[in-house]
């Protein structure tokens, strides 16, 4: 009982550390500077300032000390605490010196102003992180002293794939960084825990577990950014707390296993989740359709012009985004070579195309597995022969083939086995059977087969018997 007094004791007193440690900084700056004030009448106020800075900075030393205990240790707060007792000796032996005067007593001064700096700063690492110095200059300013400007606020989620997403990495991490790692990293480890890493993370601190897979509830860190601020053990002890979509990220991730190679899937993601997402990141994981996903750069207004004058009519998808829709202009006829050029120029860009009772045949229909992220392809009326068909498989995004009104017979549903996203494929008024596209549909339930109207036999008339 009495050892546990002692340790709460200490621990209050240590706590005077930051309130203590002001005043004996502003005296031995007042002392450092009168060493050079002209004549000797000033001789013993500087003498009394070194005496009573160096009184504040033994109080201050010896309650930071104390205060130490708290932490879990760590480079930053090892020579915080050395540097300090380094500012108490000095002080202290600067009532001799500057009661000397001369260069010695100014160059005295200059050398504990130094060392006051040294200390005041890894002092400020311990509370603010190692960031707050340079958190707000400006970039310039950051780059010289090897901190890179915070862009965290100006993320761009055009490029990413919305299936891979990994949560701990994308909002986790940034937020420990910003409010937790300050005071629990290699240098300073309050609790005897670290959360500059995850494997620090999970092996917790002196409370026991930092995290319990699939229990927020137990999660020490979940409990403690979501007590009230008054509550003594709320985290962060400073700056703002976690804001309500954090929090709501973190118990989704420990209820989900706590894994920080989780990531977001569209169709698993809770719509609660979505919708702070959403709102408070800019991230829509809403199903996308296939254009959606394109990100194929832009045509250039010289090529859209090209193409247009070679009567293709060019259409966006996505408003902003770059997959298009082809088709011939309206009463107009494609020169030869026009669907070459198209692939030539668009490659990535043509998502729909139609081709429309155009009397290209295969020679001409060969390009078409230039374009890479094609999805829809209408062959209507065209001259378009099984092997054709065949080359579509190199076709990695085609979901859609339309073929009616063309010779094609049994033979394409082999090569249409072959295409790897296919989902729909119409064949009326096409010499295909019933029977073979029964089969055919039989083996490859997610392909929608459609042949036209089919009309049912009507059953026998057995009233009269």
């Amino acid at each position: 009982m009495t050892s546990l007094f002692l340790a709460d004791f200490s621990l209050f007193v240590g706590r005077f550390h930051p309130l203590i440690v002001h005043l004996p900084i502003g005296i031995l700056l007042l002392a450092a500077i009168m060493e050079f004030w002209p004549g000797e009448r000033v001789r013993p106020a500087i003498r009394v300032a070194w005496g009573l800075g160096a009184l504040g900075a033994i109080a201050a030393a010896i309650c930071g000390w104390l205060l130490a205990e708290e932490s879990g240790g760590g480079d930053t707060l090892f020579w915080h605490r050395w540097l300090g007792v380094s500012v108490a000796v000095l002080a202290t032996i600067g009532v001799y010196v500057g009661g000397k005067g001369g260069k010695l007593a100014k160059g005295y001064g200059i050398l504990v102003v130094a060392l006051l700096g040294l200390a005041g700063h890894q002092g400020g690492n311990l509370t603010h992180g190692e960031e707050y110095l340079f958190q707000h200059a400006p970039p310039v300013v950051q780059r010289l002293a090897g901190h890179a400007p915070d862009s965290t606020d100006l993320h761009d989620w055009t490029g990413v794939p919305m299936d891979s997403i990994n949560l701990y990495a994308t909002f986790l991490q940034p937020a420990l960084n910003d409010n937790c790692t300050r005071c629990h990293n290699a240098d300073k480890q309050n609790g005897g825990l670290r959360m500059d890493a995850p494997h620090y993370l999970f092996a917790g601190g002196d409370g026991g577990p930092t995290v319990v897979a699939g229990s927020p509830l137990a999660s020490s860190w979940y409990t403690r950014v979501t007590l009230p601020r008054e509550n003594v053990k709320s985290m962060p002890p400073q700056g703002q707390p976690w804001d309500y979509a954090n929090v709501e990220l973190l118990r989704y991730w420990i209820a989900e296993g706590a894994d920080t190679a989780f990531v977001l899937r569209p169709g698993d993601t809770p719509e609660d989740i979505k919708a702070l997402l959403a709102r408070d990141y800019g991230l829509d994981l809403r199903p996308q359709l296939f254009v959606e996903t394109i990100l194929a750069p832009a045509l250039s207004a010289q090529k859209m012009e090209a193409l247009r004058e070679m009567n293709w009519n060019l259409s966006p998808l996505v408003p902003g985004g770059s997959a298009l829709e082809v088709k011939v202009q309206p009463g107009r006829e494609l020169a030869p070579g026009a669907l070459a050029q198209l692939a030539e120029l668009a490659p990535q860009n043509v998502a729909y195309l139609s081709l429309d009772r155009l009397p290209l045949e295969d020679r001409e229909l060969s390009v078409l597995t230039r374009f890479e992220n094609l999805n829809r392809l209408r062959l209507n009326g065209t001259k378009v022969t099984a092997t054709t068909v065949a080359n579509l498989k190199k076709l990695k995004h085609l979901e859609s083939l339309n073929l009616y009104g063309t010779d094609l017979d049994d033979g394409v549903f082999e090569h249409l086995a072959t295409l790897p996203s296919l989902r729909r494929v119409y064949l009326w008024q096409t010499k295909v059977t019933p029977e073979a596209a029964r089969t055919y549909a039989a083996a490859h339930p997610q392909v929608d087969v459609d042949t036209g109207f089919t009309f049912a036999t009507p059953a026998p008339d057995n009233s009269s018997k």
